[in-house]
Order: structure tokens, then sequence, then C-alpha cells
């Protein structure tokens, strides 16, 4: 049993692989996908993705937002980013995410507009997912 993955982001193809199973973070939950799946289209919010291969081992990814649309045989992930957990460098996402962190806090004292704090908010999500994901790879 199988099912093709194509995770899409404007760089091009990030991931196409046939796989057994995959777990995305959609904009209502978590999902997981077989083969035969009933088809749709679907949000998904920033988070990990937990990709079972055929071999029987797991890999993790981190991506954006984006969509997922799901047929009986396909997945395809259209995303911003997309990062395999052994590409992130978990040093420059945590530094990135303590950043946010503190401009996060720096803004809540601040009369400033709402566009930039969820631009920070925005960047402070995809590092605690790129440390979320990481973390999960690599136990």
């Amino acid at each position: 049993m199988s099912l093709d993955l194509i995770v899409v982001t404007p760089q091009g193809e990030s991931f196409a692989e046939a796989v057994e199973q995959v777990v995305l973070p959609g904009a209502e939950g978590d999902f997981g996908v077989l083969e035969n799946h009933e088809k749709f289209l679907t949000a998904l919010k920033p988070g990990p993705v937990e990709i079972r291969l055929l071999d029987g081992t797991t890999e993790w990814a981190a991506i954006s937002d984006g969509f997922a649309q799901v047929t009986a045989n396909q997945v395809v992930v259209l995303v911003d980013e997309c990062f395999k957990a052994h590409e992130i460098d978990i040093e420059h996402a945590q530094h990135t995410h303590a950043e946010a962190e503190r401009e996060l806090a720096e803004l809540m004292n601040e009369l400033n507009s709402e566009e930039t704090r969820a631009e920070v908010e925005s960047t402070m999500v995809r590092a605690s997912v790129m440390i979320e994901t990481h973390s999960r790879h690599h136990g």
C-alpha cells in the first residue's frame, strides 16, 4: 500500500516520494492520510509533518501554512516553506524564536500595528515548528 506525497514550495518540489502514510497539521487539527483516502482540499497551519516511508521508517518535516489536496492515491501539499528535520539548524531556530519572543514582549508594551505584531508572531510560530520537528526527529 502506498500513496504519492508531493510537497511543493515556491522554490520547487521539496519532497516527492511514495509513502505509507502522512500526518499533516490541518487548520482544524492534525489528520492522517493513507492510500484510498476520500478526496478533499484543506488548509494547513504551520507544524510538523510525520511521513511514514514504505521501508517502515519515519521522516519529519516542518511546514508553514498552506493547503493540502488529497486524492485516493496522492497528497499534494502547497506551502511557502518546508524543511526536513535533518536540514533544520536547531541553534538558528532557537535563536530566531528567542528574538521573536523578545520582540513580541516589547510590542506588547508599545502601541504598534497589528500587522507588525502578526509578523512577529508568525516568525515565532515558524521557529517553534522547526524546534518541535527537530526534537521529534532526534528523539
